[in-house]
């Protein structure tokens, strides 16, 4: 391997790419506009590509702060806004995406009316995202259908039942449950009322089906032609509420549908953005229903869309007793079977034990062996978030917990524990995040920063990025076929760029703990 010299180049570097200088090395600054954010779509052999032809590698968080979840204590609200610290943190982790979380019922509180008001606080989550390197992709939320079902009264509940909480999703005008009982039997779609309201959705009872496609059309004309936006998650984990051949028709015709208004919402734009399908998994009935997306059965062309499924295996659980990693080699063959690209748009531990960070760790490995991107669920979780809150409030039940995500908080009252570092650790290490060429191999060691990424197949003079938490005094850098390689200095690692010299293959190394340069 040949060994080159890295040149240090401040932040605007980033984006023209340009020669070495004698300049000392930049200093940790703000990390505003570094990254060219290109749009994307999907290749002839399922990567994530921009219009460079360059395979963009996808790596971030969720983020709940624009949601509308319910409130299950009046003390506590389910959500909060990023601060400014936040998106400088979240930039320091080097991520190049977070997939923000938006909800139907905020969008359309008003049946036929978009509001305006609640597009502009996600266009400004977009531009901010944007202004500190990150991508955004637009997930259309739900948990256990919305946020207006819920138990009032827990006496309503007998025998093996008990009082459900709310959640998120449809607005409280597009929920049909029949009068039915908000009570379940332990998971929270498995109430009669909550089965009914999906069961009226896809069928498309009083129209509100053509209304949450409608909404969705809105969406995709708001941000027509915007590079910053990477795509959109269509429905997050949709409900099975009957046996699955009943329910696939309906799904893969939704799913259809909603592309079809996107598409047309997009029509006069210089592109069209990724659209994220995801598994429909009925976990909460004794009729237990698995819907694999099939477009192409509904006659919808697979082109710039992505299978979005969520690895949970080990977490959660599910009802396969898979491991995490069967779970990916599943998720991408059915990714494969529908001429896709795998993302996971949720996965994550919640706990820093060393059972968690023992499969946290192979979680890892399994990712970047198979070149995967995701988005770990999630930044910050508040006291008042349902996955969060006891039913019937903290001082009525007395409960305390931790929330153990990317930062942990201490319930009741939103106690700041601060970054969950054991978690980053993993989660920040290194990985390439713009590729010439399709990458063949991507390996990344978070305990002692060494990282190796070959590709195969790039364009002579084509520019690739890569993200390492190291510096430069500790952690060398070669390339083989690789000129211009240099390195810019962010909180939290560098940035390091370089050009292709030839057709071909070219491949990078970050050393791990190498002694300083004089």
């Amino acid at each position: 391997m040949q060994t080159m010299k890295v040149c240090r180049a401040g932040l605007a570097a980033l984006l023209a790419l340009v020669a070495c200088s004698s300049e000392p090395a930049a200093t940790a600054t703000k990390p505003t506009n570094i990254m060219q954010l290109r749009p994307l779509h999907v290749a002839a052999d399922h990567r994530i590509v921009d219009d460079l032809d360059r395979e963009v590698l996808l790596r971030g968080t969720n983020i709940t702060s624009l949601g509308e979840y319910w409130q299950g204590d009046p003390q506590h609200l389910p959500t909060a806004e990023l601060t400014e610290q936040d998106w400088q943190d979240l930039a320091a982790q080097g991520f190049s995406v977070i997939r923000l979380v938006v909800h139907w019922s905020r969008l359309e509180p008003v049946r036929g009316t978009l509001d305006a008001k609640y597009l502009a606080k996600i266009d400004a989550y977009v531009t901010s995202a944007a202004q500190h390197g990150l991508y955004t992709v637009i997930d259309m939320h739900q948990d256990a259908y919305t946020a207006f079902l819920h138990t009032d009264n827990p006496a309503d509940c007998t025998g093996t039942t008990g009082p459900a909480k709310g959640w998120d999703g449809a607005p409280a005008w597009a929920v049909i449950s029949d009068g039915l009982s908000t009570c379940t039997q332990g998971d929270r779609n498995s109430s009669p009322a909550v089965t009914a309201a999906w069961q009226h959705f896809y069928a498309n009872t009083d129209g509100i089906r053509d209304r949450f496609v409608a909404t969705w059309g809105g969406v995709a004309a708001h941000f027509a032609g915007r590079a910053e936006v990477a795509g959109y998650d269509l429905l997050n984990e949709p409900e099975v509420p009957a046996p699955g051949n009943e329910i696939a028709p309906l799904y893969n015709q939704l799913m259809a549908d909603t592309v079809t208004a996107i598409r047309a919402a997009e029509a006069q734009a210089a592109f069209g953005h990724l659209l994220i399908i995801e598994l429909a998994i009925g976990a909460g009935h004794p009729n237990f229903g698995l819907v694999i997306p099939k477009p192409a059965s509904v006659g919808l062309a697979t082109d710039n869309v992505v299978f979005g499924p969520h690895n949970y295996a080990e977490s959660i659980g599910n009802g396969l007793a898979m491991s995490l990693e069967q779970m990916s080699k599943v998720y991408r063959a059915m990714g494969d079977g529908f001429g896709a690209p795998t993302w996971i748009g949720e996965h994550g531990f919640w706990s820093t034990s060393a059972e968690t960070l023992e499969k946290l760790g192979r979680y890892a490995k399994d990712e970047d062996a198979n070149v995967l991107g995701g988005a770990w669920w999630q930044w910050r979780q508040p006291c008042g978030d349902p996955h969060s809150v006891p039913y019937g409030g903290y001082a009525a039940t007395g409960a305390k917990n931790q929330q153990i995500h990317l930062n942990g908080l201490a319930c009741p009252g939103d106690v700041d524990l601060g970054p969950t570092n054991e978690l980053l650790r993993v989660v920040s290490r290194g990985y390439v995040r713009v590729a010439p060429g399709r990458v063949s191999k991507l390996a990344s060691d978070w305990t002692t920063g060494q990282l190796d990424v070959a590709a195969t197949g790039a364009q002579a003079g084509a520019a690739l990025l890569v993200w390492t938490p190291t510096g430069a005094a500790t952690h060398a850098v070669t390339g083989e076929n690789l000129v211009d390689l240099q390195e810019h200095a962010v909180p939290g690692g560098r940035w390091l760029t370089a050009k292709t010299t030839k057709a071909g293959a070219w491949s990078l190394h970050v050393q791990a703990k190498t002694a300083a340069a004089p």
